[in-house]
């Protein structure tokens, strides 16, 4: 299953929790049904105003039939979840507004602030367009799913190997290897390296 970036599963998982533990204990049947369906609509306009890739509608679902299954109230769960799923089915088929960039990168959350932010910056100022805020990875899961995503958007893509990534003792298999660095050392020298790599790969794709 496609993991979404970080920041929508914690803008979800709020929605969610805060959503069912507004449906008072005492609510019929009914107005649980109501307060469900109208939770999935808020849950299908968040993904939209984040725009979610279509990949994160299963995710979605899941979160939401989880925290179903754990309400106390009485009422028919199968039937929200199928109120929820047809509302949901909206993401999966929405076009997800994805702006091509020359290179994504991907890293754990250790490394936002003091790795991937500095090398986006000098990266940019190297006139390399770069994607990176949705490309944070918790787990070996996401980290393959944030592989295959990048690179059906984005020219190309690095790994930052840091020790905080090697501490989720991942196995690192790359999809595309024509396509996708690993990163291992960072500073000046690697940066030009990796700019002057990015740009080659633009001026062959331009060649094409």
């Amino acid at each position: 299953m496609f993991i979404p970036p970080q920041a929508l599963r914690h803008a979800a998982m709020l929605l969610l929790t805060r959503g069912a533990r507004a449906v008072p204990r005492d609510a019929s049947r009914d107005s649980v049904g109501d307060a469900l369906a109208a939770l999935a609509h808020d849950l299908a306009a968040l993904a939209d105003d984040m725009r979610a890739a279509p990949e994160s509608a299963d995710w979605l679902l899941a979160e939401y039939a989880h925290i179903v299954k754990q309400m106390p109230h009485d009422f028919d769960r199968d039937a929200a979840n199928a109120i929820a799923a047809t509302i949901l089915s909206r993401v999966s088929a929405r076009t997800p507004a994805v702006e091509p960039r020359d290179l994504f990168l991907v890293y754990v959350p250790e490394d936002r602030l003091p790795v991937a932010a500095p090398l986006a910056i000098e990266l940019t100022k190297r006139r390399v367009s770069v994607a990176f805020s949705e490309y944070e990875v918790s787990t070996c899961e996401q980290l393959l799913a944030a592989l295959q995503h990048g690179l059906e958007h984005h020219r190309a893509g690095a790994v930052l190997v840091t020790e905080p990534f090697e501490r989720r003792r991942c196995e690192l298999t790359l999809p595309d290897v024509d396509r996708v660095r690993v990163l291992r050392h960072f500073g000046p020298e690697a940066t030009a390296a990796l700019a002057d790599w990015v740009r080659l790969l633009r001026t062959r794709d331009v060649v094409k």
